[in-house]
């Protein structure tokens, strides 16, 4: 299965959902990458952690974080802007945001190896974790790894 058609698939579990935000705003961690560590774990899939951790942090701070940031901003009333037309531009920037999470999720797919022998999920977060240079607790990837299961 395709990596986006496997994250929307997963990602609609509530379970899933609230593991993948306890560890983006728990521990700073970028969700579309450690989907792509569990799809890649599932799927016996390998590529160069440290290249797919660098592609990584450059987008989410250049476009992942700047547009959750201007969503997140948007959520609340403000005074002197209609409701109606701050929720509207609240939802575009919302789908601009997933737009831009399945351009990293696609670029982060293209690095991986056609499939092989299947790992532990946990063992392929907890890779990605540490590629990334600022890995969270075991028990918050541990958390997404069953949640996942």
């Amino acid at each position: 299965m395709r990596l986006w058609d496997w994250a929307l698939t997963v990602y609609a579990r509530p379970a899933v959902a609230e593991a993948c935000l306890n560890l983006q705003d728990g521990h700073g961690q970028n969700v579309p990458y450690l989907l792509w560590a569990a799809w890649a774990a599932g799927e016996g899939r390998t590529a160069d952690a440290k290249a797919a951790a660098r592609l990584m942090r450059a987008w989410d701070a250049e476009v992942g974080a700047p547009l959750r940031g201007v969503r997140r901003a948007l959520k609340p009333a403000r005074d002197g802007v209609a409701d109606e037309a701050r929720e509207a531009l609240r939802e575009a920037i919302k789908g601009v945001e997933l737009k831009g999470e399945r351009v990293l999720l696609e670029s982060l797919e293209a690095l991986c190896s056609p499939p092989g022998e299947p790992i532990a999920l946990i063992d392929g977060l907890k890779a990605a974790a540490e590629a990334s240079g600022d890995p969270p607790r075991t028990t918050a990837l541990a958390r997404l790894a069953d949640a996942l299961a």
